[in-house]
């Protein structure tokens, strides 16, 4: 297999015969490894390009053998990089359970504010300067001009009254 005017490396055409003879049992392997056909793909040309390197400077021992490792590790790497990554955006944004579309949060917003209109306005006060605007109950005691006793009872009967009012319908 030498190319009319470019130099072939030394061993070229030995690793040539050995890519031709193991090409397709190694894609197998990978296949069955991962499961994936273009992950499979990847892993036997890398498993053949590490090969390839190590062959350059003779053939290894058990070059069949040497593939074969060369693919496990190459499927090893790629599951252990996966994961990581993963890991990794799962940290970073969490994940998909509780995303709920555009229209049911509308839908829920529009509910919230309808129940918070029915409570008093000292009570919807406290509950929204103490939930919504995430003040501790001193800065809303403050803001309110009252106790801090009192705000507690106005965001408690508060709190009751909304999820008296949120509850479903069919709910006993």
């Amino acid at each position: 297999m030498v190319l009319e005017g470019i130099a072939q490396p030394a061993g070229a055409e030995d690793f040539a015969g050995f890519f031709a003879a193991h090409q397709r049992s190694v894609y197998q392997l990978a296949y069955v490894l991962c499961g994936d056909a273009v992950l499979a793909e990847d892993a036997t040309a890398e498993a053949f390009t590490n090969v390839y390197r190590r062959w350059k400077d003779g053939p290894p021992e058990d070059p069949a053998a040497y593939l074969r490792q060369a693919v496990v590790n190459q499927i090893r790497g790629r599951f252990r990089r996966l994961r990581v990554e993963r890991s990794h955006a799962d940290r970073q944004s969490g994940d998909d359970r509780g995303v709920r579309g555009f229209d049911d949060l509308s839908a829920d917003h529009d509910q919230l504010c309808r129940a918070l209109l029915v409570l008093p306005p000292k009570q919807r006060a406290a509950v929204v300067l103490r939930y919504f605007e995430d003040l501790p109950e001193a800065e809303v005691a403050a803001v309110l001009g009252t106790s801090v006793g009192t705000v507690k009872a106005y965001v408690s009967r508060g709190l009751d009254r909304l999820r008296h009012e949120l509850e479903p319908e069919d709910t006993p």
